[in-house]
């Protein structure tokens, strides 16, 4: 009968990581073969439990290199929006990244890319879908009866800080091994409905990588990511292969992966890249303690990305444009 009011919880997350790339991390801003990327997110959850969770984001970035130059720089934009259940919580980013890589040549074994990513977050609620304990006249709850709720605000908004440092070690031409850390809300915003101190915790996040061509015939790409905010912990590894279609020459390759959230989820994941298009598609497995109610059901999530100009060079491991 009792009904209150909590919006709290950790930051909107894709199961396909790596398919956000600045999302995870602004020092992946402009890290791609070509000039200029677009790219889209989707994620549909919990379906089978309530009213959906629905997060779409787009995002472009360039990448500024002149001929001969040793170093390039990135420049990008990321714009979120994030629909919690039936719609009484709405959250919109739009958020500003930059990234300058050193050593980013065909000729350098070692590449170091240093991100900073800034902007602004606004979030608000429908009070008329909630109900509360002062709106229940014995018999049910009745939204004509005021909420007595006071000093309460359907809209807020904050700047948002991060920064983020990308590793990458080429040895051979077929191997690449990436090691990122990040981290968000350097700011702490406060962040409260009700004109509270309650502040966002700085969300600090690492990943790992290979991608490891396996005598031409397909390519191994392991992953782990970890984050942690305030009590909140999130786990995921796995990996995808990727193989060439219509031979090694084949600028087109097909793609599928499997990949575990610990304690939480499990999916697979396949995709397609064909010259300058990539896209793929993931269902994740609920099996938390709240698989019983879900039927094991999680989440659709959809990721497309494109890029433009001359990729320069035919990429030996296949790569996903991401």
């Amino acid at each position: 009968m009792l009904s209150s009011l909590l919006v709290c919880g950790q930051d909107v997350h894709f199961s396909q990581f790596f398919a956000a790339p600045m999302h995870i991390n602004p020092a992946q801003t402009g890290n791609f073969l070509g000039s200029v990327r677009l790219g889209a997110n989707y994620r549909d959850q919990w379906g089978s439990v309530t009213v959906p969770y629905r997060t779409f984001s787009l995002f472009t970035d360039v990448g500024i290199q002149p001929k001969k130059a040793v170093n390039r720089f990135g420049l990008g934009v990321i714009a979120l929006n994030d629909q919690a259940g039936d719609g009484v919580l709405t959250t919109n980013k739009l958020l500003i990244s930059a990234a300058y890589h050193i050593g980013y040549t065909d000729h350098d074994a070692v590449r170091l890319a240093i991100g900073l990513q800034g902007g602004i977050v606004q979030k608000t609620f429908d009070v008329s879908r909630l109900y509360f304990d002062n709106q229940w006249n014995d018999f049910s709850f009745d939204q004509q009866i005021a909420n007595g709720e006071t000093g309460l605000n359907q809209q807020l908004s904050y700047a948002d800080l991060g920064a983020g440092a990308l590793l990458t070690i080429i040895p051979y031409e077929d191997q690449r091994y990436t090691i990122g850390a990040s981290v968000a809300h350097v700011n702490e915003p406060v962040e409260s409905f009700y004109g509270s101190t309650n502040q966002v915790g700085i969300r600090y996040t690492a990943t790992a990588g290979a991608f490891i061509a396996l005598n031409g015939v397909a390519t191994f790409q392991p992953q782990i990511y970890v984050s942690t905010q305030k009590k909140a912990s999130e786990i995921i590894l796995g990996a995808n292969f990727s193989k060439p279609m219509g031979g090694d020459g084949s600028e087109s390759a097909l793609f599928a992966g499997t990949w575990f959230r610990v304690g939480d989820a499990l999916w697979v994941v396949g995709g397609l890249q064909t010259g300058h298009f990539t896209g793929s598609i993931s269902y994740d497995i609920n099996v938390s303690k709240l698989s019983t109610a879900s039927n094991l059901s999680g989440g659709l999530e959809m990721a497309v990305v494109y890029t433009f100009g001359s990729i320069g060079k035919r990429d030996p491991l296949k790569c996903p444009t991401y």
